[in-house]
């Protein structure tokens, strides 16, 4: 009755749906009890006297009566969720909803800050997300709120801080905004039931990460942040004892894995890139005991070459690993041909190996780069054949100001590992592919413009 739509690498289930004919009959049996009242199209000529639950579904067509029927029963409504773009229904001033638990205004994209000015005075919201391009500021009343335990305003994002109330906010349990958003700094510290965190500006960026290194002591599960990661991982004492994801946004590159980290034993999932990546910050992701989705990005060419061995990485079953070091840094001398190679410091590999006995628990395996910063015979030494459980290799070859000649030269070396793992599916595919130079002669001609503006 219950469908998976969307599953992980690792095998979490993501989304879940459930057949038409089930929920037409989930649908026709709510309106019969009373349960919940959906508007998603079909013709509606009455409502019930007292709505409990409301969901909005409406994608471009009129339900006159709407805010009526919902002003009416607004003392009896608990569950009140949007979804789609909810145009043709004026956006209600929300105000005196005194038995709101749940409130998800996911589809009201033209709500402006005066619908929401009085939403302190909905006191049992458990839950609160808002989606829209005109709100600008919150009132300072959202602290009243004293049973909400998910705040989630990542749809906000003209929304420039939270008020400082915000820490009043007892039992929060989640707490979303957009990257856009600052948090009050002041007070953090108090929302000890804070498990869930995804923000990146503050107002106070070193006391913000004291407040939240002291709130990682209590219930902080996941963590998703920006720049403020390097204060937050400065401090070799820091700890995090109920962490289990970390996140630090994609456009944020640190110097390199802090060594405080090693202290994140219950870690599962790490996304973080990083200029440099060596022998050290190697030895703190493979001594995370818990670690079993890993994504690595390294910015610049990595000095030496890696071996992942057998003494950590125990749990490991996602591993994506994008390389992009600047093409600038190597050499291009002409060959005895008259053509263009790379000729001095060519990259060797891609700075990993797997020797026997590493990642034991490894299923799936993604590797990012660039034909022009890596060797076109980079498998040789990869070691996939020391991945027994590999069940899934991909490459995503970034073709932006590619010579065509490298390009094709990585898929022929991808190729060979065929017959090195011939029991895991391979696919291989080009990025950016629009942006690649037509012929080997442009790419040439556009290597020795370079070299001469420089």
């Amino acid at each position: 009755m219950i469908q998976p739509t969307d599953i992980d690498h690792d095998g979490t289930v993501k989304y879940c749906r459930v057949h038409d004919m089930v929920l037409d009959l989930i649908i026709s049996l709510s309106d019969e009890e009373n349960f919940a009242t959906v508007l998603n199209g079909r013709v509606c000529n009455s409502f019930p006297s007292k709505i409990r639950r409301l969901s909005m579904q409406l994608s471009g067509k009129e339900h006159n009566g709407t805010n009526r029927a919902i002003t009416e029963t607004k003392l009896h409504l608990r569950s009140l969720t949007t979804f789609w773009q909810v145009q043709q229904v004026p956006p209600l001033v929300l105000v005196d909803f005194h038995a709101l638990r749940v409130l998800d205004l996911e589809g009201f994209y033209y709500l402006e800050n005066k619908h929401v000015k009085h939403i302190g005075s909905s006191r049992q919201l458990r839950y609160l997300r808002i989606r829209s391009g005109k709100i600008t500021e919150l009132p300072a009343e959202i602290g009243k709120l004293q049973h909400l335990q998910t705040l989630d305003l990542r749809g906000c994002y003209y929304l420039e801080r939270l008020p400082s109330t915000v820490v009043q906010l007892q039992t929060l349990v989640r707490l979303f905004v957009s990257g856009y958003t600052q948090l009050p700094a002041s007070g953090f510290r108090s929302l000890q039931a804070l498990g869930e965190l995804r923000f990146s500006e503050t107002d106070d960026p070193v006391r913000f990460a004291e407040e939240v290194n002291e709130l990682g002591k209590c219930n902080l599960r996941y963590l998703r942040t920006g720049e403020i990661a390097e204060r937050l991982f400065c401090n070799p004492c820091c700890t995090y004892p109920c962490l289990q994801v970390l996140k630090i946004k994609s456009d944020i590159v640190m110097e390199m894995v802090p060594r405080s980290m090693a202290s994140l034993q219950n870690l599962m999932r790490l996304w973080i890139e990083v200029r440099e990546f060596e022998e050290e910050g190697l030895q703190v992701l493979m001594g995370m005991p818990s670690l079993a989705h890993l994504q690595l990005n390294i910015q610049t060419e990595m000095k030496e070459k890696l071996a992942v061995g057998s003494n950590g990485f125990k749990l490991l079953k996602v591993f994506r690993f994008k390389y992009r070091s600047n093409p600038s840094a190597f050499k291009f001398e002409r060959t005895s041909s008259g053509g263009l190679d790379i000729s001095e410091n060519k990259p060797d590999g891609l700075g990993l190996t797997f020797v026997p006995g590493a990642v034991p628990a490894l299923r799936w395996l993604c590797l990012k780069l660039s034909p022009m910063t890596v060797a076109s015979d980079f498998f040789v030494d990869l070691g996939v054949e020391h991945l027994p459980g590999l069940v899934d290799l991909k490459v995503e070859i970034n073709c932006n100001r590619a010579a065509p000649g490298r390009v094709e030269a990585v898929e022929s070396s991808v190729e060979k590992a065929i017959n090195l793992h011939p029991n895991c599916e391979i696919h291989v595919h080009r990025v950016s592919e629009y942006l690649m130079f037509k012929d080997e002669k442009d790419w040439e001609e556009a290597v020795l413009k370079e070299r001469k503006e420089m």
